[in-house]
């Protein structure tokens, strides 16, 4: 019995997503913020059985705005009638819920999730489950249900009544000033308190469609479902007095779940209670705590006829007693050769590792065929460095592809945690406004490529190198070599590229002949991205008219342009001309292929363009040799000039440089000539990205 899919819409910043649930392990990956906490909240009060309950913080930031904006003018003019109480409540809720047409009614999305739980026949029994069937058909293998939080209109009646005269009161305050703006913004939000102290949840088994849906007890529902989950935030030994000891208590309830274990407890409050009695541990006390307050006890048993008695102790050591013992008694501790460590010496990465593996193990014994069996973890990756981090997360696929019935969970913001996974598994949750989040599933994105051999060898190739730097990204920077990134870096600490500098910008180096494969994910994911790449034009083209005719040897430049234009292989004088027409050139809203243009000098590569712009030459334009030198001289830049020859241009220059070109990028750097040599392409596509 698995979950297949859950359907939100309506939460939070989720306004709308469906995820699709792999049968063993389904990996949710996202920034800070990206929404994975919501996500488990919900997942708590939904499916555990005491987990919470949602409130007025957890209906969408937007549909709150809109509702109580648009229902603001109706609330007003309902309270200056000047009515009865009764008849103004009344006419609130005809606006609201408008019984006689619902099409009309001014509501917030409410809250939902609809699930589809998927079965094995001749494997699973059914027999929880068989009540909620709505589909006869003999082949269907699914139920479906749906977990909502909705307004009640009673509820909301019932509550407008006990707050009226805090309505009337906020009202009688409007008096037309510049104060009527805040009072306006208090009776607002007052309203949107009121929609959610009104609403409640509510779960219904339905159809396929979720049409056709009939109301179920909520606490049945739960029932349905074996829920466990362990929070990023969970409580772990990080002093020296490992009073805690978590680890060892939660040892303690493992071993309690075996068969044997009572029997292996059982005759122990006998055998603990005797030696007690035998120390007269009773009198002890008594005489210690009891005695001094005889003669005050005589006193005030007269008031009462005689009858207060005597204060004794007595032992009780339960079977309960000895389980809260043993927890308290037992230290989990690490052993190196013939050291013995406490739990809190290892730091917090091994303890979170260990604690993490207890609570898997707790829950393994209370699995459970007849339901579903969800197991969600949030952030595993806590206080592990990355090594740790990955080959944990390997222990738990494995853990959870051993345990077939179960079915996890992973929230992950960790690197080495997507690496482990396949794209098929993960789930990627990313902001993509102020207040709303999308979710994209790479199984639907690992579909789409399925039929291009070449780009699933790429996806396979890249997938550990670069794959997890783009699902985290706000923004990619897409460059050459190591001269682009320096450049690049330093790039962002000026003003023009300061909304960049607060973002997560990911940096992905590659070649031009593998750059256009990046642009299926980019735009599967959303991502603004640029690329920033050489022309890589005939080098041998040293005159206008040579140069407009060459074509180009970078494989992305004529991907991109091949595609855009439809005009065959591209050369340098249509890709001029496509740079004029876009400035910059932007394919689907989402890449900006930036190259050298009529700008950059006629320039073929990142140094060209750098140096045709702090000299103000085109790329063929001659120096002698004795000016090469006065100007490297004075501007105190890393390149050489050629030995031989008396006359150069930029190309023989940056020709000669090859080898150099980190030098000279140093050299830029160091003398603070970035922004002067800052060639026009790769300004324009920073500026474009940076919006």
């Amino acid at each position: 019995m698995k979950i297949k899919t859950i359907e939100i819409t309506g939460y939070r910043q989720i306004r709308k997503a469906k995820i699709n649930m792999e049968s063993n392990i389904t990996i949710i990956a996202g920034a800070n913020n990206s929404g994975k906490t919501s996500l488990v909240e919900l997942f708590n009060c939904a499916f555990g059985s005491s987990k919470g309950k949602l409130c007025c913080d957890d209906l969408s930031v937007i549909e709150c705005h809109k509702w109580s904006t648009d229902i603001y003018p109706h609330i007003l003019a309902a309270f200056s009638a000047k009515k009865s109480k009764e008849d103004t409540i009344a006419d609130v809720s005809k606006v609201i819920f408008s019984v006689e047409d619902p099409s009309k009614a001014v509501m917030v999305q409410p809250i939902e999730i609809k699930i589809q739980i998927d079965y094995t026949k001749d494997v699973d029994d059914i027999r929880n489950f068989a009540d909620y069937i709505m589909d006869f058909d003999p082949d269907s293998t699914s139920f479906y249900f749906i977990y909502q939080y909705a307004i009640n209109p009673d509820s909301f009646k019932s509550n407008l009544d006990n707050d009226y005269d805090k309505y009337i009161a906020r009202f009688s305050k409007l008096d037309g000033t510049d104060k009527d703006k805040e009072t306006i913004r208090i009776i607002k939000e007052m309203l949107i308190s009121l929609y959610a102290k009104s609403s409640e949840e509510t779960v219904y088994f339905s159809d396929k469609l979720y049409e056709n849906r009939v109301q179920m007890d909520v606490s049945s529902f739960k029932k349905l479902f074996n829920y466990r989950n362990i929070m990023a935030g969970r409580t772990l030994d990080d002093e020296s007095s490992d009073r805690t000891q978590v680890l060892s208590k939660n040892m303690i309830d493992i071993a309690s779940d075996e068969d044997d274990w009572k029997d292996l407890i059982s005759t122990l409050p006998d055998q603990i209670i005797q030696p007690i009695q035998d120390a007269r541990i009773q009198e002890k006390v008594r005489a210690a705590s009891l005695d001094t307050l005889s003669d005050t006890i005589e006193s005030i048993s007269k008031t009462n006829g005689g009858h207060t008695g005597n204060i004794v102790i007595d032992m009780n050591v339960t079977e309960d007693a000895i389980q809260a013992l043993l927890k308290n008694i037992t230290c989990a501790k690490y052993q190196t050769e013939e050291y013995y460590l406490k739990e809190s010496s290892q730091g917090l990465g091994y303890s979170n590792l260990i604690y993490i593996h207890l609570q898997l193990e707790k829950y393994r014994k209370t699995v459970d065929p007849l339901i579903v069996n969800f197991f969600v973890i949030e952030e595993p990756e806590a206080h592990m460095h990355p090594q740790m981090q990955h080959v944990f997360t390997q222990y738990l696929f494995d853990y959870y592809n051993k345990q077939t019935e179960m079915q996890g969970c992973i929230t992950t913001h960790s690197h080495e945690v997507i690496r482990v996974a396949k794209i098929s598994q993960l789930r990627v949750l990313r902001q993509t406004d102020k207040f709303e989040c999308r979710l994209f599933d790479l199984r639907e994105f690992n579909n789409s490529i399925s039929g291009n051999k070449d780009l699933l060898q790429f996806y396979d190739w890249f997938y550990a190198i670069n794959f997890p730097d783009i699902l985290f990204a706000d923004k990619i920077i897409m460059y050459e070599g190591d001269t682009e990134r320096m450049l690049i870096k330093s790039l962002l600490s000026f003003k023009d590229f300061d909304l960049l500098r607060g973002q997560y910008i990911s940096f992905v180096q590659v070649g031009g002949a593998y750059a256009f494969n990046y642009k299926p994910i980019v735009e599967f994911l959303a991502i603004k991205t640029a690329i920033l790449t050489d022309l890589d034009y005939d080098k041998d083209s040293s005159k206008v008219d040579d140069i407009l005719k060459s074509g180009t040897t970078n494989s992305a430049i004529k991907s991109f342009a091949e595609q855009a234009l439809k005009d065959g292989e591209p050369t340098v004088e249509k890709l001029y001309d496509w740079q004029a027409k876009e400035q910059p050139i932007v394919i689907a809203g989402l890449i900006c292929l930036a190259f050298q243009g009529k700008k950059d000098g006629y320039s073929r590569t990142l140094e060209e363009a750098m140096l045709s712009k702090y000299y103000g030459l085109n790329s063929f334009d001659m120096k002698t040799k004795a000016e090469w030198e006065e100007l490297r001289k004075k501007d105190n830049l890393k390149y050489t000039i050629p030995r031989t020859g008396e006359e150069f241009n930029l190309r023989d220059i940056v020709l000669h440089t090859s080898t150099g070109k980190t030098d000279f990028m140093y050299s830029v750097i160091l003398n603070n000539l970035i922004e002067s040599m800052l060639p026009e392409y790769i300004k324009e596509a920073l500026l474009w990205l940076a919006k």
